[in-house]
């Protein structure tokens, strides 16, 4: 395992690139097999992504901290802030047919990525919810709305004093959460994740995770998966109750997307 990079002070990397391919190693470096998305913010800015933000300024490209290699993606959330109507700063892959492409019914997608839950984090008071990616439902036509909770979303909480990362599954819009893991982790350090999902609306849906390259998951998480035969999408950021009254910033690095745990890996 590549070691954390100690905390630094924050740079900020203004503008945006044009959107390119990014399944490539930045200069110097060998390919990976197996890479379908690359979102590394090693171009030094947003390339292959879209997003949903309040501000231009509510998903920056920083110099510091990164997990590794030169940039990192740092998300904001202050009071009020609100993007496709949800207090929300939330990354989404650009390329919207890949993850129509290999997600749908039968689909098996690994996802790995980075993320740093700063020391000075507030916590919000109550039991607001704090969502750090979650996979999104779609509607059956194009043009239609969506609603309702999504199948699986990955939490940040505050509980019997600790700090927890919890993954959320639901078979259906209306059934109740389901836990599917739940490890407590440290804020102000690096926290690595892997996700390999087959996508079904049957009960060969199956989910198993890594945390910090142990077990987050016991093993494959049997179930639903997609509540229709259509694919979902990942949106990585932050995504809270109203009326938290905190600014907080969480940072985001080495996102990918391929066909295995050595393509995505951290």
């Amino acid at each position: 395992m590549v070691p954390r990079k100690a905390l630094a002070p924050l740079l900020v990397v203004s503008g945006l690139a044009i959107w390119t391919s990014l399944v490539a190693s930045p200069a110097g470096g060998t390919p990976r097999p197996g890479v379908w998305f690359r979102g590394d913010f090693e171009t030094g800015g947003l390339d292959g992504w879209r997003w949903d933000r309040p501000r231009g300024d509510s998903i920056q490209v920083v110099t510091q901290p990164v997990r590794k290699g030169r940039y990192a993606a740092r998300v904001t959330l202050a009071p009020g802030d609100t993007a496709a109507s949800k207090e929300r700063a939330e990354l989404k892959i650009g390329d919207q047919d890949l993850e129509r492409l290999r997600g749908g019914q039968g689909g098996e997608m690994w996802y790995g990525w980075s993320v740093l839950i700063p020391a000075d984090y507030a916590d919000p008071p109550g039991d607001q919810f704090q969502i750090l990616a979650q996979w999104h439902h779609r509607p059956p036509e194009a043009r239609a709305q969506v609603s309702g909770p999504p199948p699986l979303t990955l939490h940040f909480t505050f509980y019997q004093g600790q700090h927890l990362l919890s993954l959320i599954g639901r078979p259906s819009p209306q059934a109740p959460r389901r836990t599917l893991a739940a490890r407590p982790v440290r804020k102000g350090e690096w926290i690595d994740l892997i996700f390999h999902i087959r996508w079904s609306t049957g009960s060969d849906g199956f989910v198993e995770a890594w945390l910090n390259g142990q077990p987050f998951t016991k093993g494959k998480v049997y179930g639903p998966t997609l509540y229709k035969p259509v694919s979902n999408y990942l949106r990585i950021g932050l995504y809270r109750g109203r009326g938290i009254p905190t600014t907080n910033h969480v940072f985001v690095d080495e996102v990918r997307i391929g066909d295995s745990s050595r393509a995505v890996a951290p």
